[in-house]
């Protein structure tokens, strides 16, 4: 049977990184480091380590380099960007550490990397770098290089402790907060973009109708036409004739088409259907497969999981059933290379029918996207659209069902489809 699983929204997260927008952000705060260093040093005329400052801001600038000449894949992985962020708190670190740690006033800034992993990035990259400014200002805290400034005021020993703690504790909240908010504008993102999904293909499916409409107006009198020369042709030509059993051939299946095209009227259906007596639904999985879909080549092997017939439900032969039940029966046998397993089951609530072929089964790239329209690796050849399970899963989901696609673990395609009892 096939699982659904889903992963929760932090992880399954798809990277949806502006690498722009952080690159500018990273390039202005290294113009922002080398204007405060030689403004401090040029202007205030505090003696600092000038070049070792200058080579940790080169560092920065090598980096930004180093990401620019990455494909756009590469510069859009979380593990990339993480690397990146945390490479910003150790150069900050270190530029904090030549320039007075924990008492510079621009020790704050180690902060940002905080807000842009929280914003941007995974929980577990945001957590990871929140635990590496927790030890970089720990560090700062006992180990730095003091400003000339510095020995002529004096701290007492609890405002450097309080700086640590508000820096640690900043980490902490501003990092939760803008993660919390991020992910809340995530999946509010998420769940527009379902949305519209779901109303593409819902226009999808009223353009499909209208199409089926206006074909099932435009064939009635071709069909017409060509049922009348099936009769003449039959009456004219002899049993004993070689092509007479083609006729009759011939004839059924121009039937069955007539019998196509009036299910598209969904009026006419729904007083048929009101006006029929529902049925055991492996008599109605049979009926699909011996009138509809014809077992010459492939073997069909129907099993089901009750033990007397008085427990097989019944079920009523409504056509966005049978249409998807028809379409997913027809690709399976299409692919098959001699047998077609089909297993019914049913709960108090629904109905499910597992259909296993013995082909090569489903292609990942259509896996991928099984149940989409347009989606098939036979598109544009021998009449095929990929439209087939579309149409399936779009029926069943109209009628609150849904179905779900795989392969076997001894090969070969698996389908699972299930319906409610309360719409059969």
């Amino acid at each position: 049977m096939i699982r659904q699983y889903y992963k929760d929204a932090d992880a399954s997260f798809a990277s949806t990184i502006d690498v722009g927008v952080i690159l500018t952000i990273r390039w202005v705060a290294i113009i922002g480091q080398g204007a405060a260093l030689l403004f401090t040093h040029l202007f205030l005329q505090l003696d600092l380590p000038l070049l070792p400052a200058l080579f940790v801001i080169s560092l920065s600038v090598a980096v930004n380099l180093w990401q620019i000449m990455q494909s756009p894949q590469s510069r859009q992985r979380h593990r990339h960007n993480s690397f990146a962020l945390g490479f910003d708190v150790v150069q900050l670190a270190a530029l904090l550490y030549l320039t007075g740690g924990l008492l510079n006033p621009f020790s704050i800034m180690i902060l940002a990397p905080v807000v842009v992993s929280a914003a941007v990035l995974r929980r577990k990259s945001t957590l990871m770098l929140i635990g590496l400014v927790a030890a970089s200002v720990s560090f700062l805290a006992f180990f730095n290089h003091p400003l000339a400034w510095q020995a002529t005021v004096e701290f007492p020993p609890y405002y450097l402790a309080g700086v640590w703690m508000a820096l640690i504790l900043s980490s902490c909240f501003l990092g939760g907060y803008t993660w919390w908010v991020a992910s809340n504008a995530r999946r509010l993102s998420t769940a527009l973009t379902e949305a519209r999904l779901a109303i593409a293909e819902e226009q999808q499916v009223r353009a499909l109708g209208s199409l089926a409409t206006a074909a099932a107006h435009k064939l009635g009198s071709p069909l017409n036409t060509i049922t009348v020369i099936g009769h003449e042709l039959a009456r004219d030509i002899s049993p004993d004739d070689p092509i007479y059993e083609d006729i009759q051939l011939l004839r059924a299946e121009i039937e069955r088409c007539r019998v196509i095209l009036s299910e598209l009227d969904v009026v006419q259906g729904r007083r048929a259907i009101a006006e029929e007596p529902p049925v055991p639904v492996t008599l109605l999985v049979d009926e699909v497969i011996y009138q509809r879909l014809g077992s010459d080549a492939i073997n069909f092997v129907v099993t089901n999981s009750g033990t007397d017939d008085l427990e097989i439900p019944l079920v009523k032969q409504r056509p966005e059933w049978l249409h998807a039940l028809e379409n997913l029966l027809q690709n399976a046998k299409q692919f098959a290379v001699r047998e077609v397993n089909i297993h019914i089951d049913w709960i108090s609530d629904d109905i499910c029918i597992e259909i296993r072929d013995d082909g090569p089964g489903f292609s990942a790239s259509i896996l991928a996207q099984a149940g989409q329209p347009w989606n098939s690796s036979r598109k544009g050849t021998g009449g095929h659209r990929g439209l087939g399970l579309f149409i399936a899963r779009s029926l069943l989901e109209s009628i609150g069902g849904s179905v779900q696609f795989g392969n076997a673990a001894g090969g070969g395609g698996l389908v699972e489809l299930r319906a409610p009892r309360s719409a059969l």
